[in-house]
C-alpha cells in the first residue's frame, strides 16, 4: 500500500514539474530579450568549442599526435586507395577470363653475389601545420 502511495505521488510530482517546466519555457521563449540572449549564448557557447577544438588540434599537432580530423581524412584515403585496388582486382579478373593476360614472366634464380646495400632512406614526410600556407 505504501509503495503504491510512493509511486501515485512520484506520478503526480512529475506531472507538476513537466507541466511547470513546459510553462516556464514557454514564458521565456514569450520574452523577445530573453530569446536574444540565448542566441547569443549558444553563438558564443559554438565559438568558443570552435576556439578549443582548434588550441586542442594545435597541441596534438605539436606532439605529433593525430586529431580526429587527420584520422577522417587518413581514413578518406584509405577508402580511395581500397576502392582502387578493387577496381583494379575486377579488371585483371576480367582481364583472366577473357584470356588477354600476357604470359607470367619466369622469375629469375637468385644469384650467390652479394647484394648492393641499399641506399639511403627517404627522410619520414612532414606532417603540414594546421594554419600554415604550405
Amino acid at each position: 500500500m505504501a509503495r503504491r502511495d510512493a509511486e501515485s505521488i512520484i506520478s503526480k510530482l512529475r506531472q507538476m514539474s513537466e507541466e511547470g517546466l513546459s510553462s516556464v519555457m514557454g514564458e521565456l521563449m514569450a520574452n523577445q530579450r530573453m530569446r536574444k540572449g540565448l542566441g547569443h549564448a549558444g553563438e558564443r557557447l559554438m565559438a568558443n568549442k570552435q576556439a578549443f577544438d582548434r588550441n586542442v588540434e594545435t597541441v596534438l599537432d605539436f606532439v605529433n599526435i593525430p586529431s580526429k580530423r587527420d584520422i577522417r581524412e587518413l581514413k578518406s584515403r584509405l577508402d580511395t586507395l581500397s576502392s582502387q585496388l578493387v577496381n583494379l582486382s575486377m579488371k585483371i579478373d576480367r582481364m583472366l577470363a577473357a584470356g588477354e593476360m600476357p604470359a607470367p614472366r619466369e622469375v629469375q634464380p637468385a644469384s650467390s653475389e652479394a647484394k648492393p646495400a641499399p641506399g639511403p632512406r627517404p627522410l619520414p614526410r612532414r606532417r603540414k601545420g594546421r594554419g600554415n600556407s604550405d
